[in-house]
């Protein structure tokens, strides 16, 4: 009895000190924001990157995992403070950080689970995650430069759909002098007053649904699309490196750190494949594996399914002759990099550029039908 009592004592002192803060923190916060959370889903970039930088530097420092994840579970939002100490807890059962991670939904990004994988696989975690964590970087910086170089002309763009409703609108007051008579129409297509508006942005929202649906059906391959329209558009300028780089860039450093590490080539080249989250470079790992299987070299296995650039192949078909295929790979995952940055910049000023035009049109447009309802009106109402 007097060890139960002893050993009974402690857990409700010691255990609470630990977790009050965190059920403090968890009451003070708004139900609606862990609601958002929750709704939301995935982490931010900002998250992510701080995730790996910090992971990478304790597990270089010789800090266990389980206590770098206890770490991270003390800051932040709610839903990354329960997604890392989930994940504790689920290594703490046996489960890999991959998997653990995995468990956790749609939290992680599924780029970072195939890395953390990877990373496993060669025993580089630390390496893996401080490549990880300058992706996510320069991921967030191209997409703040992306945003703002299009915030002014989406601004102006929503103007200038403003500009057409208020037309639209003001068009409704102008009646006819008689029954015969056709009234004003600035428009020149018939829209007039507050119906003329619903029609005019349900169709603008038409539109853009459209186009949200076509982007996110090929973000998600849907009908096998990417085997159709990478091979189109990888030599297009400016869209075509967005596509290519970027998943070259992954390819080529998860391969460098499985050779590194001496992981077998079929496994290699498996992983790494399948961490471009590309789906036409994923459709040749068949054909790659069995040339791998029938010995043939590496350069030779990756040329056979003809998906990948030329000068990929060139590249590794050097490091092998010169013995250091895995630091050429390393060396062509940086400068993929650098090219995916450059070309999402490129992009970026190229869709400023096409909104000015779809602006330029808008105005040109406007100011064309009103001249011709003026020249209409002025000459229809001349005496014959």
């Amino acid at each position: 009895m007097s060890r139960d009592a002893s050993s009974s004592k402690p857990k409700p002192t010691s255990r609470p000190t630990r977790r009050l803060p965190s059920s403090m923190d968890t009451a003070s916060e708004p139900s609606n924001r862990r609601a958002l959370e929750r709704l939301l889903g995935g982490a931010s970039l900002t998250q992510v990157q701080n995730f790996c930088n910090r992971t990478a530097t304790g597990l270089h420092a010789g800090v266990d995992i389980l206590r770098i994840l206890e770490t991270e579970a003390k800051a932040g939002s709610s839903r990354y403070r329960d997604a890392c100490r989930n994940t504790a807890e689920r290594i703490r059962e046996g489960y890999s950080l991959a998997d653990a991670m995995r468990m956790q939904g749609d939290y992680f990004p599924p780029l970072l689970l195939k890395m953390v994988e990877a990373g496993e696989h060669s025993g580089q975690m630390d390496r893996t995650l401080r490549f990880m964590g300058e992706y996510y970087l320069d991921l967030k910086k191209t997409r703040q430069d992306f945003i703002s170089q299009i915030t002014t002309p989406v601004i102006q763009l929503l103007i200038a759909i403003a500009i057409v409703c208020a037309l639209i609108f003001i068009n409704g007051f102008f009646k006819s002098g008689s029954i015969n008579e056709k009234p004003l129409d600035l428009t020149g297509v018939g829209l007039r007053g507050v119906s003329g508006v619903m029609i005019f942005l349900a169709i603008i929202g038409s539109i853009s649904m459209v186009i949200g649906v076509i982007s996110f059906g090929i973000w998600k391959n849907w009908f096998n699309c990417h085997n159709i329209l990478v091979p189109l558009v990888r030599n297009i300028p400016v869209i075509g490196p967005v596509f290519t780089q970027t998943a070259m860039s992954r390819l080529s450093m998860t391969l460098s750190m499985m050779l590194g590490a001496g992981v077998d080539a079929k496994r290699s080249v498996r992983e790494a494949i399948l961490s471009t989250g590309n789906y036409y470079y994923m459709s040749g790992l068949p054909l790659t594996l069995q040339g791998i299987e029938k010995g043939q070299s590496l350069s030779e296995s990756l040329a056979a399914p003809q998906v990948f650039p030329e000068e990929f192949i060139q590249a590794i078909e050097i490091g092998e002759l010169s013995g250091s295929d895995s630091e050429s790979l390393e060396r062509m995952a940086i400068q993929y990099r650098e090219k995916a940055q450059l070309a999402l910049k490129q992009l970026a000023i190229t869709a400023g550029f096409a909104i000015w035009f779809l602006i330029a049109a808008m105005i040109v447009t406007v100011i064309f039908i009103i001249f011709t309802q003026y020249l209409s009106l002025l000459y229809g109402n001349l005496p014959k």
